[in-house]
């Protein structure tokens, strides 16, 4: 017997690669990002690294991971009546693994025109004594209370809504603050994410170590939110674990594999914080 972590799309197709390693003491849902993405296998992801560390622990748990690289709050509220819902109504699960909100906040920094998203454009403007300057206070609050909020209160609503899942304790990432740098998963195609938006809004370098802190203050923040007045949501103590990346490395570096996804020693300080939790 071992812990397995398989993909819904895979276990609905090929369930015995799964259960033939059952029985299984706990069964956890994974959703979210690239953080408990199993198909993130440039990077690696959370999932993986957790049954590893299962296994090594000598338990044998089952995880179901319906996560995609890149997900927003946002898509999977808008796509709940897809793979998030079906699945809650399918198995009873001791925990839901949850990992959102930071692809938001990257987005809003990186996708939109200069000025016009989460960052000012600096262009031009003073050098202002502390990087968080530059976060446009406005386009935050919307950010967080019309978009990030409502969808995760959609999510958790749904499961207290299930019959099976109404009392299952949902668990929720709080990230590790990355250090912005040249630094992407695959070269051309994925990343980076900060270093692109600091640059596409004219932000000096010196000014990247304060944003970056600022900004991850407020996803830890908006995170912790989440739990407030709601019973069965916990949050994993996950940020100041990981050792800080050079500026200047182009790839592994630290406890990073590139700019925002842990290596594998990275991962395994994660995930030994998340199994010390689901035990």
């Amino acid at each position: 017997m071992t812990s397995v972590v398989i993909t819904g799309s895979r276990y609905l197709v090929r369930p015995e690669q799964a259960d033939q390693f059952g029985p299984f003491e706990k069964t956890f849902l994974a959703e979210g990002d690239s953080w408990m993405d199993a198909s993130a296998a440039v990077q690696g992801s959370l999932p993986y690294y957790l049954a590893e560390e299962f296994n090594r622990r000598g338990k044998t748990h089952l995880i179901i991971n319906i996560s995609t690289s890149g997900q927003t709050l946002q898509r999977i509220s808008a796509t709940m009546s897809g793979d998030y819902l079906w699945w809650l109504k399918q198995l009873r699960y001791d925990a839901v693994l949850l990992s959102a909100g930071g692809n938001d906040f990257i987005d809003a920094a990186r996708d939109e025109a200069a000025g016009e998203g989460l960052l000012r454009d600096m262009q031009g403007q003073p050098l202002p004594a502390d990087g968080y300057e530059c976060v446009r206070q406005e386009a935050l609050r919307s950010l967080v209370d019309g978009f990030l909020n409502p969808n995760f209160a959609a999510m958790y609503d749904a499961l207290r809504a299930s019959s099976r899942n109404a009392g299952t304790p949902l668990l929720l990432n709080c990230y590790d603050t990355p250090v912005a740098r040249n630094a992407p998963a695959i070269p051309g195609l994925v990343g980076p994410w900060l270093w692109t938006a600091y640059r596409s809004n004219h932000i000096d370098p010196s000014l990247w170590p304060s944003l970056t802190q600022g900004l991850f203050r407020d996803i830890k923040a908006a995170v912790e939110g989440w739990a407030i007045g709601r019973t069965g949501v916990e949050l994993m103590p996950t940020t100041g674990v990981l050792t800080p990346a050079s500026p200047d490395a182009t790839g592994s570096s630290g406890d990073w594999k590139n700019e925002i996804h842990p290596n594998a020693r990275g991962w395994r300080k994660q995930a030994s914080i998340w199994a010390d939790r689901l035990a």
